[in-house]
């Protein structure tokens, strides 16, 4: 069999929790995911094992979200491989956040674009299928810059719900308040988004 055949068949495989084939990925991918990885880290304050311990963060969330049917239609080398390089930015994004944080005493919440810690596949749903790791990275930040504008209150709340794909319905039930409410902080943040826009382009 073709080795792209042998990678579709570890995908469905995988998808059905044989770990045999969850090996087989690991054993295909893995050195190509740590030379991608290092890259990324290139430059930051890190230790050997920062990218190896990337890399089984990405391939742990793989496992997990692919068992849980959460990529139906990856079904070839191609399509796993742009998903790996998605996850493996987004653990790099996650890294410095963190390592910003350290480096500022720790406390300071921060956004995850996702919204909610293990959600692997948020970043790429809202990306789509087409940009690098490069272009996530870039992404991310400008979105990061915008929302560090909103505080760390309900506007940012308000603000990473709607990423996620949130209702206006549903924000008002987590945040336990009315859907006028969510209406007049999104209308508050859409101004807010708009003037540093405009800021920046002055």
């Amino acid at each position: 069999m073709s080795d792209d055949g042998n990678v579709s068949r570890w995908i469905d495989e995988v998808k059905a929790g044989d770990s045999v084939a969850a090996a087989e990925l690991w054993h295909h991918y893995y050195d190509r995911l740590i030379r991608n990885v290092r890259n990324h880290l290139r430059g930051q304050n890190r230790a050997v094992a920062d990218e190896e311990d990337v890399v089984v963060s990405v391939f742990e969330s793989f496992y997990r979200a692919a068992e849980q049917g959460r990529f139906p239609e990856m079904s070839d080398r191609d399509d796993l491989w742009r998903l790996l390089l998605k996850m493996s930015a987004r653990k790099v994004i996650d890294k410095r956040r963190r390592d910003r944080r350290q480096r500022r005493g720790g406390g300071q919440r921060t956004l995850s674009l996702a919204g909610r810690p293990g959600d692997d596949d948020a970043l790429i749903e809202v990306i789509g299928d087409e940009p690098t790791p490069e272009m996530v990275l870039t992404l991310t930040e400008s979105v990061e810059k915008l929302l560090s504008h909103l505080g760390d209150g309900q506007l940012r709340d308000i603000a990473v719900g709607k990423m996620e794909g949130l209702s206006n319905a549903e924000l008002a039930k987590r945040l336990r308040c009315s859907e006028r409410t969510i209406e007049r902080r999104l209308h508050l943040i859409r101004e807010t988004c708009q003037q540093e826009l405009m800021d920046a382009d002055q």
